[in-house]
């Protein structure tokens, strides 16, 4: 039989807080693919590559930029090189050049804990705390029983010396909240 989930009190439900975001492709030219008017419905967006992997440095920055820079609702750079593990080699970005951007702007890079990316890789983790970076840690789950590979993540940002200090969603609503805001 299946079994319902138990009910909550007005006050648990009063007490329950949402943030709505959505991950927005990074195109080819640095444009977000997410109308302009969709921002007003959400309270953040991440930016991700999921195409064009091979171009060149200066363009991949380039693009990387123009992306975290076109609208103050860009919180975090999702799975930032784009690699996939045996699979494909992330891109070629003036990482330091994307960090100090990063860095004076508040935005955060995510360390993705799937087993196939774990990107951003735990140098990349470690040079990044060095510019002032912040991260976020998810495991880029599809279903539920994929929640518990976020322990590769915390792994990974230990690994790159990060603590939770370093990481937005350690933080309580409040002060996550204002990290949002900016």
């Amino acid at each position: 039989t299946k079994k319902e989930a138990p009910r909550m009190t007005k006050k648990e439900r009063e007490s329950v807080h949402i943030f709505v975001s959505c991950e927005v492709d990074i195109t080819p030219d640095g444009t977000l693919a997410l109308p302009a008017a969709a921002f007003e419905y959400v309270d953040m967006v991440v930016v991700s590559l999921h195409s064009s992997f091979t171009q060149d440095r200066k363009t991949v920055t380039q693009r990387i930029l123009t992306a975290l820079g076109s609208h103050p609702k860009v919180r975090v750079m999702g799975h930032p090189t784009g690699r996939l593990l045996t699979k494909r080699e992330g891109v070629d970005a003036n990482w330091p050049e994307v960090f100090n951007f990063c860095a004076k702007q508040d935005i955060a890079m995510e360390i993705n804990a799937y087993p196939d990316r774990l990107d951003l890789p735990d140098a990349l983790v470690y040079d990044a705390i060095k510019k002032g970076v912040k991260f976020t840690i998810d495991t880029d789950a599809h279903v539920a029983d994929q929640m518990g590979m976020m322990k590769y993540g915390v792994a990974v940002a230990r690994r790159g010396g990060a603590s939770a200090r370093d990481i937005v969603n350690t933080k309580g609503y409040n002060e996550f909240k204002k990290w949002l805001k900016r």
